[in-house]
C-alpha cells in the first residue's frame, strides 16, 4: 500500500487529505464519490479491490446497487482520460472488482492552501476597503512556512459577487477560507472575520473588531496574527506570524486600494482610473513604493495592448518602476516591470533575466513572478524550464486568467498548438469578457486552423478593448490567414492612419500571412531599425512562421539578440 498525503501517478497528483486531484497547475473536476473511489484504488495500487469493499468505502452507511459503482468508475475514467499507451488507469477485473494499474508514489505533503476572500462592504460603496483587507492579510500570511496563500489576483473575482465559503474553497482548490465583512461608520471601523476550514484538522474561528478607523493597520495585523495562530496545527513549528512592513499614510493607502480595484477591471477606462489613483497615493505619501509599481504595471499594459499611443508610455513605465525600487529594492512587482523594459525596450536579455531572478528571490511564491519568468524563458528557448515555471504558477492560482493565457503562449512558442488551444479555451471560459482572453483565444484558434472562430474572437477583442490598435492588428493578421485579404488590408490601413500610428512589426505579420515575403521582411527591417519593442519576438513568433527558412529572417533575429551584448 502506498502511503503519504499526496499520491502521484502519471501527470496527476491526488491530495489524499482534501481529495483534490491536480494535473500540472489545473484542478481536475471530480465528483466527491469519484474522488473517494480514486483514493481507495490508488492507495491499493496493483491490488484488486473488491466491489463490496469499494461500496463500503465510497458509500458508507448507505445501501446502493453495484450500478452506482459502475457509473462512478465510468465517470472517473472519463475525467482521467487514457494513459499514454492508450490503456485505462482503472482496470476491470471480471467478477471481482477493480485495480489501479499505474505506478503510484507518495510525495511530500502538500502545504496547507488558504484563500482570503475580499471582505464584503456592508455599506456597498467601499469595496476597495474589503479588497484591501484581503490583500493586506494575504501579504502578511504569505511568508508563513507550510502555507500556500492564493494571491490577490485569484480572489479579486469575488469582490463583485457574493460567494459561499465552501463554494469558493472548491473553486480555488483550498482547504480553508478567511472571509468577513467591513464597515466604516463615521470615524469607526467595524470588522467581522471568520476562518472556514474544509478539513477536520482546523477548527472554525471568528472574531469582531470595533475600533477607530485610524487603527485599520493595527486591525490587519491583529487578524493576520490570529489567523496564523488558528492555522498552527498545519504550520511548521515556530513559524512566525508576520513580517515587518512599512505603514503608509492612511489616505494614500485608500487611494492605492481604489487603484487596485480599478486595475482589476483590466480595460482602458479602468486602467486610466487606476493610474489616477496610484498617482494620488504616490503624492500623498512620497515614500510609498507600491503606487509607483502599480503605475509601471499599468503603463506597460496600456503600451503593450495599444490602448493608447505607446511611445511615451515606455519612459513613464521605466520611471515609475525605478521610483518604486528606490523606495523598496525588493518589491517584486517593480522588478517584473523593469525586467520587461530591459527585454522589450533595451533588448537586454541578460539584464531582463537578472531582474526577473531578483523578483523571484524577493517573492518566490508569487504567481506574477512565475508566469512572467515562464514567458521570458519560453522566448529564450528554454521551453522545459518555462513549462515547469508556469505549471507552478498555475498550481498556486488555478483560476488565474493571465497564468492560463501565459501557459498557452508557452505552448504556442513551442509550436504545441493543440495544447495551446486546450489551455486557452479553459482560461477564456473563466472570463470571456476580457479582451486578453479573446485575443489569446483567437490566436490559438488560428494556429489550429479554426479561422472563422479566430476572426470572431478577434473582432470581440477589438470591441472589448475599445478599438485598441494592437487588437486591430491581430484581427488584420487573422483575416489575412483566413484568405480575406481585402479586409485585412483595410484594417491595417485603418491602424496606420489612426492616432495609434504605424506598427511596423505588426504590419510584417499581416504581410507574411498574405504571402508577401519581401514586403514583410522589409517591414521587419524597419521595425528593428526603429527598435520596435516587439522585434525581440522575431526569432520565435509563430505569426512569422511563413518567413522561416529565409536566411534574412534568421540574420535579423540574431542581430536583435546581439544588440545588447
Amino acid at each position: 500500500m502506498t502511503t503519504g498525503r499526496r499520491l502521484a501517478f502519471g501527470p496527476f497528483v491526488l491530495d489524499a487529505e482534501t481529495q483534490v486531484l491536480w494535473r500540472g497547475g489545473d484542478v481536475v473536476p471530480l465528483t466527491p464519490k469519484a474522488a473517494a473511489l480514486l483514493q481507495a484504488l490508488v492507495e491499493k495500487q496493483g491490488d484488486v479491490v473488491g466491489k463490496a469493499e469499494l461500496l463500503a468505502r465510497v458509500w458508507p452507511d448507505t445501501v446502493v446497487e453495484e450500478a452506482n459503482l459502475s457509473v462512478t468508475v465510468s465517470n472517473l475514467r472519463k475525467a482521467l482520460g487514457p494513459r499514454e499507451d492508450g490503456s485505462v488507469w482503472v482496470e476491470t477485473v471480471s467478477r471481482r472488482g477493480y485495480r489501479f494499474r499505474a505506478p503510484v508514489t507518495g510525495v511530500a505533503p502538500r502545504r496547507l492552501a488558504l484563500a482570503v476572500l475580499p471582505f464584503r462592504s456592508l455599506a456597498g460603496t467601499e469595496d476597495h476597503l474589503g479588497l484591501g483587507m484581503a490583500d493586506a492579510l494575504i501579504s502578511r500570511l504569505l511568508p508563513l512556512p507550510g502555507l500556500v496563500v492564493r494571491p490577490t489576483g485569484a480572489v479579486m473575482r469575488y469582490t463583485a459577487r457574493a460567494a459561499d465559503a465552501g463554494q469558493a474553497a472548491r473553486e480555488l482548490g483550498v482547504e480553508a477560507v478567511v472571509e468577513g465583512t467591513i464597515q466604516r461608520d463615521g470615524g469607526r471601523l467595524r470588522v467581522s472575520v471568520h476562518l472556514v476550514p474544509r478539513t477536520g484538522e482546523l477548527r472554525p474561528w471568528a472574531d469582531r473588531f470595533d475600533v477607530p478607523f485610524t487603527d485599520l493597520f493595527a486591525v490587519e495585523d491583529a487578524i493576520a496574527d490570529r489567523v496564523a495562530r488558528a492555522l498552527e496545527p498545519r504550520l511548521a513549528p515556530g513559524a512566525p506570524t508576520g513580517v515587518p512592513r512599512r505603514v503608509p499614510r492612511l489616505d494614500a493607502y485608500e487611494a492605492y486600494l481604489r487603484g487596485r480595484l480599478f486595475w482589476s477591471r483590466f480595460d482602458g477606462e479602468g486602467l486610466q482610473k487606476a493610474m489616477a489613483c496610484f498617482q494620488e497615493a504616490a503624492e500623498l505619501d512620497p515614500g510609498y513604493a507600491e503606487p509607483h509599481a502599480g503605475l509601471a504595471d499599468a503603463f506597460l499594459i496600456v503600451a503593450f495592448t495599444g490602448l493608447a499611443p505607446p511611445d511615451a508610455l515606455w519612459a513613464e513605465a521605466r520611471g515609475a518602476a525605478e521610483e518604486a525600487l528606490r523606495r523598496d529594492p525588493d518589491l517584486a512587482e517593480a522588478r517584473i516591470a523593469l525586467g520587461f523594459l530591459r527585454l522589450f525596450q533595451d533588448w537586454d536579455w541578460p539584464g531582463a533575466r537578472r531582474e526577473l531572478d531578483r523578483a523571484l528571490a524577493a517573492s518566490p511564491d508569487s504567481v506574477a513572478v512565475g508566469q512572467w519568468r515562464a514567458l521570458y524563458l519560453a522566448m529564450a528557448g528554454e521551453l522545459e524550464a518555462a513549462r515547469a515555471e508556469v505549471g507552478r504558477a498555475r498550481e498556486s492560482d488555478p483560476l488565474s486568467l493571465v497564468a492560463g493565457l501565459v501557459a498557452g503562449l508557452v505552448h504556442s512558442l513551442a509550436r504545441e498548438h493543440e495544447a495551446e488551444l486546450a489551455l486557452v479555451r479553459r482560461a477564456a471560459e473563466l472570463e470571456p469578457g476580457r479582451f486578453l482572453a479573446q485575443w489569446s483565444l483567437g490566436l490559438a484558434c488560428a494556429h489550429n486552423g479554426l479561422l472563422d472562430e479566430a476572426v470572431a474572437a478577434h473582432r470581440r477583442a477589438v470591441e472589448l478593448a475599445g478599438g485598441a490598435s494592437m487588437m486591430k492588428a491581430v484581427l488584420a493578421w487573422t483575416l489575412a490567414r483566413a484568405g480575406r485579404a481585402d479586409e485585412a488590408r483595410g484594417v491595417l490601413a485603418e491602424i496606420e492612419s489612426g492616432s495609434g500610428g504605424a506598427f511596423a512589426y505588426q504590419r510584417a505579420t499581416v504581410l507574411a500571412a498574405l504571402g508577401e515575403r519581401e514586403a514583410a521582411l522589409a517591414s521587419l527591417e524597419e521595425a528593428a531599425a526603429a527598435r520596435d519593442p516587439w522585434s525581440v519576438l522575431i526569432g520565435v513568433d509563430p505569426m512569422l512562421d511563413p518567413l522561416r527558412g529565409d536566411p534574412r529572417l534568421a540574420s535579423l533575429a540574431a542581430r536583435v539578440r546581439r544588440s545588447a551584448e
